[in-house]
């Protein structure tokens, strides 16, 4: 396909993946004229740095190839994986598959209740940087927990457009290992979990979940059940 060609065309290596090896998914949204409207980590490969690597890439290819007129809808999800081989990464062609529009996944009461557990196990450990003071933005970070707890990767997946709120963003996950445990339902070994926040240091005491509908749009999309 053309445009797994053009992602495995870009030069660009992130140099915290070199000498690793391993395979990462990413789902990504792009529009007919090729823009990138949002991205998220699909399959982590088990590393951060490795998964972090793969989210780079996406991003550095656009502009993406124009959509074919043969194709009517305004925007289009796509889940791609990348090969990581020491200092090479390739993208297979069959790899790559354009996702349609379906049901909602649903989940029972006790995934649901455990997710509610980990967002707010997340924002009992907020802590607003002081260089971030007078920065107001939403944020969406997606993490990936195994079993125990453990964080396996977490990547920013809507910006605030200010470097110390994204970080503090990344920062509140990260301090929150370990994280309660998946219920004995969960069906797979890793859990994807996305949080949206707005971060606000305009108030004091700032800083506060929201539903944003602009978030919520963007990443629905790519993140059913997540």
């Amino acid at each position: 396909m053309r445009l797994a060609a053009h992602i495995a065309s870009r030069t660009f290596f992130p140099p915290a993946a070199m000498g690793q090896t391993g395979e990462a998914k990413v789902g990504f949204v792009m529009d007919r004229s090729g823009k990138l409207i949002s991205r998220t980590l699909a399959e982590s490969a088990g590393s951060q740095s490795l998964d972090a690597a793969a989210l780079a890439i996406v991003e550095r290819a656009q502009p993406f190839p124009e959509a074919p007129s043969e194709l009517t809808e305004s925007s289009f999800s796509f889940t791609v994986p990348i090969v990581f081989r020491g200092r090479q990464f390739q993208v297979p062609p069959s790899g790559l598959v354009l996702s349609r529009p379906g049901p909602a996944l649903t989940e029972g009461d006790g995934m649901a209740a455990w997710r509610k557990t980990v967002i707010e196990h997340v924002w009992r450990n907020r802590a607003f940087p002081p260089e971030a003071m007078g920065h107001r933005g939403d944020a969406g970070v997606t993490f990936v927990l195994d079993r125990s707890g453990k964080l396996i990767s977490h990547a920013l997946v809507e910006s605030t457009g200010s470097p110390p709120l994204d970080a503090a963003a990344l920062s509140m996950v990260e301090r929150s290992e370990p994280f309660p445990k998946p219920p004995p339902e969960a069906k797979d070994d890793l859990q994807k979990v996305t949080i949206l926040m707005t971060l606000d240091g305009t108030q004091p005491m700032s800083g506060a979940w929201t539903d944003e509908p602009k978030l919520k749009a963007k990443l629905n999309s790519i993140c059913r059940g997540c």
